[in-house]
């Protein structure tokens, strides 16, 4: 249970001595945001008992919380010197070297907090991110299912098994590995546009079509959506009405740089398209 400011105040008159306390003292003002103050009781705990790792690695994620990334990443590499089977503080420092786009360092950090912790689900989905990242589709999708063999209620950890399943041509999984994360989260657009763009790959296209409807009523004018429909009525034959959404498609995402891929994409598909017919 989390102690108050009063009793840990009262704590410290008792053993002034004593880092835990000044620890805790430091986590009940980093809840707060007051992250100043959490600081100086970290350091108080730190000058009692210099090797107190859990003052380093809280500091690390004071700083961190700061966005003083470079002090962060020093405290934890603090906190493991002292410790070096601290599993949360590898954590964080692959967690901060994946969203700051340093896959290698990100791998070598969350493997060994997968080493030392097997059963930390987390670890294991942000290891099969950073194995995406760099195209090691066998080893994302390894780390996938194991995260999800350990929590299989994050509709997150589906969602990205599915996404490397596709991305390795395993249309199969990625269409079921969508349709679980659908029945978490039944409004995500994306997911559910993923989802029929595999039974496109699995050539359910009646039953894609039906369920692109889905995402279209969400949202209209979604490109995506729009593209996959375009594709789905091309297989069924419906070429003149897949060519007014490829169109469409091309006046939405024209000059829209987060569109851009996909805008090329359907240059180059209406380009072959007009070769073919000539």
């Amino acid at each position: 249970m989390e102690k108050t400011l009063e009793q840990l105040t009262e704590l410290i008159k008792a053993e002034p001595q004593n880092p835990e306390y000044y620890k805790e003292l430091g986590n009940y003002y980093f809840r707060n945001s007051e992250y100043d103050l959490a600081i100086e009781q970290y350091q108080v705990a730190l000058n009692i008992d210099p090797t107190y790792y859990k003052a380093l690695y809280n500091l690390g994620n004071t700083y961190y919380k700061m966005e003083q990334h470079e002090k962060a990443v020093h405290f934890w590499h603090e906190a493991i010197k002292v410790k070096p089977d601290f599993d949360h503080a590898y954590f964080n420092l692959g967690y901060h070297h994946y969203q700051k786009g340093f896959m290698r360092e990100a791998i070598r950090a969350l493997s060994e907090a997968a080493r030392i912790n097997p059963d930390a689900a987390d670890t294991h989905h942000y290891l099969g991110l950073s194995y995406q990242q760099t195209n090691q589709l066998p080893d994302a999708i390894a780390e996938f299912r194991k995260a999800i063999e350990l929590n299989d209620e994050d509709p997150d950890y589906h969602y990205n098994l599915a996404n490397a399943s596709y991305d390795f041509g395993d249309y199969e999984v990625a269409a079921n590995e969508w349709a679980v994360t659908l029945s978490m989260r039944d409004n995500d657009v994306k997911a559910r546009n993923n989802y029929c763009d595999a039974l496109l790959q699995l050539g359910k296209f009646e039953e894609g079509l039906n369920e692109i409807e889905k995402v279209l009523a969400f949202d209209s004018e979604y490109p995506p959506a729009l593209c996959t429909r375009g594709e789905l009525l091309e297989k069924l034959g419906k070429v003149e009405e897949a060519k007014g959404l490829f169109e469409r498609v091309l006046e939405l995402t024209r000059d829209n740089e987060p569109w851009e891929i996909l805008h090329k994409y359907v240059v180059e598909r209406l380009s072959k398209a007009a070769e073919t017919k000539s």
